[in-house]
């Protein structure tokens, strides 16, 4: 009786360990993401940015193929997302691409206007 006692702990002890080593392996996620739609029958372009701490100061650009700089933001944002509208009007058609900067990260996504 006592062994089957000290059999089922032992059991149950070394499933937690091998549950806690599986959760200690599983790396945090640690990158951000950044997300652009601009789709045609829609006036703006949607920019949502999540990281996986607050952001603060953040800079965005688009730029076209050239690289020249259409438009240029730039504040601090006190969360982990930051969701933007921008206005399709002022940007000419073709390919473009999004810039992000942050202190964590820095990504770039290229979008198109049609």
């Amino acid at each position: 009786m006592r062994s089957a006692a000290f059999l089922r702990t032992g059991v149950l002890s070394t499933l937690l360990a091998c549950t806690v080593l599986v959760s200690a392996s599983d790396p945090p996620e640690r990158e951000a993401r950044l997300e652009v739609t601009c789709e045609r029958r829609s006036a703006f372009v949607n920019v949502s940015i999540n990281s996986y701490r607050k952001i603060g100061r953040v800079r965005i650009e688009v730029r076209d193929a050239s690289g020249m700089v259409l438009y240029r933001e730039e504040g601090k944002a006190l969360t982990p997302e930051l969701v933007r509208r921008l206005d399709k009007g002022g940007f000419p058609r073709g390919t473009l691409a999004l810039f992000v900067q942050a202190r964590d990260f820095q990504l770039e996504r290229p979008f198109v206007v049609e």
